[in-house]
């Protein structure tokens, strides 16, 4: 019916131009028609003046009256109008068509092909003479023009003045349509949107980008945008291009601390890629985090909110400890602060990868003692806390409980009454005079095939934790208990070093750590033992150190020694000033220079020395830092010879009989296979230990005479010094139950 109206119009005698309204979808139809039936385009963008100056309707007024005088070419179609006048707004829109709806064109036919003009043409029909003859609307004339105007700043690619969006209009385009001009389209009937930014040109780019623009800059959208460009509109290919295609949650530290715009858009692609990562800790903080500024402080800081008892914690916390492993000490000294907030959770967020953190739960536990999760938050003064089982003999149980007792004092900061005595006691008795010398020990190793290795200030406090160490790295190791020369001072006990003719090193840095200011630690800046940190760290480094040397295979073994130990608790004791002496206090006043007669229980006298066995101090010396040596307590004197070799992993141990049957008089039997011949076997259980009587070459009898109640127990088996694994005892009593408790004791 529409291209009927428009031949009969053609053909008919009006001499006022015909509307034909349309919509988005019919209208390149009608365009191509129009052009079949022999009618020539007059379009509206011809009539501006400039690119981005509005068209004079006044000359396209003028040119439609003159079409008839035209000898080939009186008819025409006009394009583009009806959207200019609907971009200009009701009052243009209807004196323009009020304009033309009586402009008498003579004997030429002029077409005014329109989109999103309905409404105007549907008022002209109020005026009778405004009949079918001269305009004609479609069925469904839909029109989904929108305009979005976009400032050049921004770099959004965009038609560029109001000539170049008329022409695009004329041409068919339709939808959402992107313009830069300076024409001011306030009144317009379609809806215009602006763009004022990169961001905006972004969402306007990417309709389902989900994320708010507090997430970055100007500067790093707009450079986001840019590459968007480059990049054919594809976010995928500019994080390709910056290698954030894949392994997202890696070196994040590397990634993110840069604070640059690649640290940003990893950020970015973080954020919209947030439902593929698989570190849950990562998502929890990106879901909490709109700023690119917070995101570093965030990931170090969000699990101080998350309650040790949440559910989430236990996987949170491990995913974190290895996103931030790598953030500087700077970073975590930060996050150390912030964690003070509630004391009683802050234990649980630390973990031991830097040394402000580990020096941060010594400080915890010293004050508030230790919690069962200190196993996974720092390993390694869980260890240190571990009871070391003695293995020397008669002084077995003594040094056993005595160490014990130190070392938990030591941590705790405190000095216990019942234990100053027994080193009242000990210092009378000096049951250190039972051990070989350090030498004796050691001429009995060949120079050829050993490293000597002296670790300055080593005491026999840390074996537990060497013990480990040595597992850990897959080191066989034998410990020999030993005892230093009075006073415990380097200059009287360096000699085991000085005759070695094999390869040796000495290492002074624990030492330092000790007594020197070198060492960072100061007693009167900070009483608590925070420097125990440094002290298993510089052990664990000779461990790393051992491991590597005998892995080369130049040498057999490894042998770690120490001229003397320390006492942390000759400082706590305070006892500066008990004893007048008429030399000068020497190594914070432990020992001095001999003189005459003396009243001093607690002394004995060696080497030109006086030495002290308790914990007072001559006057006249310097105050320590964090530990003293000189005097012959027992942490001062004996030291551990460590030999490391590397360890036979092939060797395995286990029960003959799952299940064993509880003696009220003798204790428990129980029999040990193993698959390999080995010597001096011995089981760990309680704290005591157990040793093994040889059957065969593979075969092992221990009697745990202290096993007299059913029940299961976990114990340790070694073989040497060497922990080589672990076995559950299950005892039972007569009647053949696990939980039964004094059987046939009734």
């Amino acid at each position: 019916m529409s291209i009927q109206a428009v031949n009969k119009y053609l053909s008919s005698n009006v001499t006022a131009p015909f509307f034909l309204v349309v919509g988005d979808r019919q209208y390149m139809d009608f365009k191509n028609k129009l052009l079949e039936l022999g009618l020539s385009f007059v379009r509206i963008s011809d009539y501006c003046g400039d690119d981005d100056k509005l068209p004079n309707i006044d000359s396209l007024i003028g040119h439609l009256k003159a079409i008839h005088k035209n000898e080939d070419d009186k008819r025409v179609v006009v394009i583009g109008l009806g959207e200019y006048l609907a971009l200009r707004g009701n009052s243009e829109a209807v004196s323009t068509f009020s304009r033309l709806k009586d402009l008498n064109i003579g004997k030429a036919k002029v077409i005014v092909l329109l989109r999103g003009s309905v409404a105007h043409i549907n008022d002209f029909r109020a005026d009778p003479r405004f009949d079918n003859r001269r305009f004609c609307i479609i069925d469904k004339v839909e029109c989904d023009l929108s305009i979005t105007l976009a400032l050049p700043s921004v770099g959004l690619s965009a038609f560029s003045g109001i000539k170049s969006l008329l022409r695009a209009l004329e041409d068919g385009e339709h939808g959402d349509i992107l313009v830069n001009t300076s024409v001011n389209l306030d009144n317009s009937l379609f809806t215009v949107r602006r763009i004022t930014n990169a961001f905006e040109g972004i969402k306007h780019s990417f309709p389902d980008f989900g994320l708010p623009r507090s997430c970055g800059s100007d500067d790093c959208w707009a450079k986001l945008l840019f590459e968007l460009t480059q990049c054919g509109s594809s976010l995928d290919s500019v994080f390709a291009k910056h290698g954030l295609d894949r392994s997202l949650e890696s070196d994040l530290c590397d990634r993110v601390g840069k604070g640059n715009y690649e640290s940003w858009l990893h950020f970015i692609a973080l954020k919209s890629k947030l439902d593929t990562l698989s570190n849950s800790y990562l998502r929890f903080v990106l879901d909490r985090t709109d700023r690119f500024e917070e995101f570093k402080t965030n990931v170090l800081n969000a699990i101080i909110e998350v309650q040790h008892t949440d559910t989430r914690f236990a996987l949170y916390y491990k995913e974190r400890k290895k996103l931030v492993k790598e953030f500087p000490e700077s970073d975590i000294a930060d996050f150390v602060v912030r964690n003070r907030k509630t004391t009683a959770e802050s234990i649980y967020k630390l973990t031991d990868n830097t040394k402000t953190e580990r020096e941060e739960i010594i400080a915890w536990v010293s004050k508030y003692g230790t919690v069962a999760e200190i196993a996974d938050i720092y390993p390694g003064l869980a260890d240190y806390l571990k009871v070391y089982v003695f293995n020397c003999g008669e002084l077995s149980d003594l040094l056993t409980d005595y160490f014990d007792a130190y070392k938990h004092q030591k941590v705790s900061n405190t000095l216990e009454a019942d234990f100053v005595e027994k080193v009242e006691k000990l210092a009378r008795s000096r049951e250190y005079n039972r051990l070989p010398t350090r030498n004796e020990i050691i001429d009995v190793f060949s120079t050829h095939d050993t490293y000597l290795y002296w670790l300055d200030a080593l005491g026999v406090e840390y074996l537990a934790f060497i013990s480990e160490l040595a597992r850990k790295r897959g080191l066989s190791i034998s410990i020999y208990i030993a005892r230093a020369n009075l006073p415990t001072i380097t200059s009287v006990n360096r000699d085991f070093f000085e005759s070695w003719h094999g390869k040796k090193e000495k290492d002074k840095e624990l030492d330092d750590t000790k007594h020197n200011d070198e060492g960072g630690y100061n007693f009167v800046n900070n009483e608590l033992p925070i420097h125990l940190a440094k002290e298993l760290d510089t052990i664990t480094k000779v461990f790393d150190k051992a491991a590597t040397e005998l892995n080369k295979r130049y040498f057999k073994r490894f042998l770690i020694a120490s001229d003397h130990g320390a006492s942390r608790l000759a400082v706590l004791q305070r006892k500066e000033e008990k004893y007048e002496a008429d030399a000068k206090g020497e190594y914070s006043g432990r020992c001095c220079e001999s003189f005459g007669s003396y009243n001093l229980p607690f002394a004995t006298k060696e080497n030109g020395y006086l030495v002290l066995a308790d914990y007072g101090r001559f006057k006249g010396s310097r105050a320590a830092c964090v530990e003293v040596h000189g005097g012959a307590s027992l942490e001062e004197v004996v030291v551990p010879i460590i030999e490391l070799t590397l360890k036979d992993s092939n060797i395995t141990v286990e029960l003959v009989e799952e299940f064993t049957t509880v003696d009220l008089r003798a204790g428990t039997e129980i029999e040990l296979f193993s698959n390999s011949p080995l010597k001096d076997l011995s089981v760990v259980l309680n704290h005591k230990r157990y040793h093994a009587s040889p059957i065969d070459s593979h075969h092992y009898k221990v009697v745990l005479s202290d096993i007299k109640r059913a029940g299961n127990y976990l114990a340790d088996v070694y073989s040497g010094d060497d922990l080589i694994g672990q076995i559950s005892v299950k005892a039972q009593g007569k009647s053949g139950k696990v939980n039964e408790e004094f059987d046939d004791l009734f």
